[in-house]
């Protein structure tokens, strides 16, 4: 009888730990680019920010960017990088000291002709 109680206590103790690792947070690749995960107390984790670049629009007068959906132009900022320049399927932007090209998503680039 007491070696069932301990038994039922032991079980019962351990449950309780369940809802805890249930909260664990695992990696969702659905999650928006430049997406922190929160670990627990409040501190983010440190992980790389990816760069998205949705479209681009050039006129003749004006140049934007959908970049981790934000619109940009050049001289922005975009999660912490500035961008450089704006060209038909690229985004030129610069980081820390150190420039690189985001290319769109779709190889596919419509051209419009402008009156």
């Amino acid at each position: 009888m007491f070696k069932q109680k301990n038994i039922i206590t032991i079980l019962t103790l351990s449950l309780c730990w369940l809802p805890l690792a249930a909260q664990a947070q695992l990696d969702d690749p659905t999650r928006p680019p430049g997406h922190r995960l929160v670990l627990p107390g409040g501190k983010k984790a440190a992980t790389a920010t990816r760069f998205l670049l949705s479209s681009v629009r050039i006129s003749k007068t004006r140049r934007t960017a959908v970049v981790n959906d934000h619109s940009v132009e050049a001289g922005d900022t975009v999660n912490g990088a500035k961008v450089v320049a704006i060209y038909p399927s690229s985004v030129k932007l610069k980081k820390q000291g150190k420039t690189f090209t985001v290319r769109l998503v779709s190889q596919l680039v419509k051209k419009v002709r402008i009156r």
